[in-house]
């Protein structure tokens, strides 16, 4: 008899697990084949330098990398881009973050359902999601018609959008126990997703979420370099 689903573990992909974007090192790759201009790239400039140069937020950026991926994607050809998606994950699959894969194979043993959530499209999102083990994975859906990308999109950037994926797979599932499951996340638009388990992890925390999991006493984790801090007092400000 298959035993029975009782415990979920859900995670943001996009800086939580993956160690960049995947919609950013998409349309870099979609540049590169040719399938989008250059100047594509030059669009996210402005954000890019202000993330880097700590004047803006790494959501502002990646968000801003959606909305022009969308927009530039309309007309082209689902199966060469896809070709493109499929080169991306065979090349970057394994740029991730040390805590989250050494998480997820723990979990794995420990029979808890994988379900993986990005703002990336949703192709992109599948294959790598199943790259490194996930049964369950959520992204952007965009409308295809006629073999072509017609330029529609919707997005799963709202974070009630998330909190709704998690639980409709408590329908799906019903012996789902959210009190005894994990989610992981690193920024603000995790923070309805993470209030729904009994073990949320903030990952990487941005200012709101750091913000966010204090006050609720979330377990708050921080990679860097070859360190992995788990952080239990600690202060925090807005940096200029």
């Amino acid at each position: 008899m298959k035993q029975q689903i009782t415990k979920l573990a859900v995670f943001d992909i996009d800086g939580t697990i993956f160690r960049s974007s995947l919609v950013i090192e998409l349309i870099a790759g979609l540049v590169g084949a040719g399938i989008f201009k250059k100047s594509v790239k030059r669009e996210m400039e402005k954000e890019y330098l202000a993330w880097l140069e700590r004047r803006g937020s790494y959501e502002a950026y990646i968000n801003k990398a959606v909305q022009i991926y969308v927009r530039h994607i309309a007309g082209k050809n689902f199966s060469k881009v896809n070709k493109v998606a499929r080169s991306v994950i065979g090349f970057h699959k394994d740029r991730v973050y040390r805590f989250t894969r050494d998480l997820i194979k723990q979990l794995k043993k420990q029979s808890y359902l994988l379900a993986a959530i990005s703002g990336s499209p949703s192709y992109i999102v599948r294959q790598y999601a199943k790259a490194i083990g996930f049964e369950v994975f959520f992204g952007t859906e965009l409308e295809v018609k006629n073999g072509r990308f017609t330029g529609k999109a919707k997005s799963l950037d709202s974070a009630f959008h998330k909190a709704k994926l998690v639980k409709n797979l408590t329908r799906k599932y019903p012996n789902i126990n959210l009190k005894n499951s994990i989610a992981v996340g690193d920024t603000e638009s995790d923070i309805q997703m993470l209030k729904l388990v009994g073990r949320p992890i903030a990952f990487n925390p941005n200012l709101q979420l750091a913000k966010q999991a204090k006050k609720m006493g979330w377990e708050i984790v921080v990679e860097r370099k070859d360190v992995i801090y788990n952080l239990d007092k600690f202060s925090f400000r807005q940096t200029d």
